[in-house]
């Protein structure tokens, strides 16, 4: 993580941002906090998450962080987490694979002994071998948003459509706040009414 604090500006700020069948989005997103956004339909979730992260250029409107309009910070500091076109495993994919790749893409030594470590500490050990696929909602965006947060410069987490998987609306929002707490400014792109409904359990 990087030692950059400023309250006065939002650390990813999205003004009017529009690609194919987004339609202009706004989104702000402070350290520490979680922001939900509503992202309803088709690839709309994918398209936003890609441009938060700088690797989609919007046809309209523009990103920010750290007040900065600097692509290259964002590719660098914003990791994506389960986007269903772009970074979610395929569902047949053993858990401990999946893992395994994630760690070693983010340039960690040992990646297999980290993943085992890993998935001990989230008390999976018993499901490395497990298809992502049938691991619970909970689980699921629990290890890929850990895997996501191993880049040592990842300081911004988006989590996307995490309501696709089903269960209660804590199976993710848990995991959103757990990351916001350690510092880490979280987006969620859901639906409207996983947004409304995660909104009444945050402060």
């Amino acid at each position: 993580m990087t030692d950059r604090q400023n309250d006065e500006v939002p650390m990813i700020a999205a003004r009017g941002v529009a690609v194919g069948p987004l339609r202009a989005t706004d989104v702000e997103a402070r350290r520490g906090n979680v922001a939900l956004v509503a992202v309803e339909g088709g690839q709309r979730a994918d398209f936003l998450a890609l441009i938060l992260a700088g690797r989609m250029t919007p046809k309209a409107g523009s990103v920010t962080i750290d007040g900065a309009d600097d692509p290259k910070a964002l590719r660098r500091r914003v990791a994506i987490v389960d986007s269903p076109d772009t970074t979610a495993p395929a569902d047949e994919l053993p858990l401990s694979h999946v893992v395994v790749e994630d760690l070693l893409f983010a340039g960690l030594r040992a990646p297999r002994r980290a993943a085992r470590k890993l998935l001990a500490d989230e008390g999976l050990g018993d499901h490395a071998a497990t298809p992502i696929g049938r691991l619970s909602a909970a689980d699921r965006i629990r290890v890929l948003t850990r895997t996501a947060a191993s880049p040592p410069d990842v300081d911004v987490l988006v989590i996307t459509a995490p309501d696709r998987h089903g269960g209660d609306t804590a199976a993710w929002l848990d995991t959103a706040r757990a990351w916001a707490a350690r510092g880490y400014t979280v987006i969620v792109l859901a639906s409207g009414a996983a947004v409304d409904a995660a909104s009444e359990r945050l402060p």
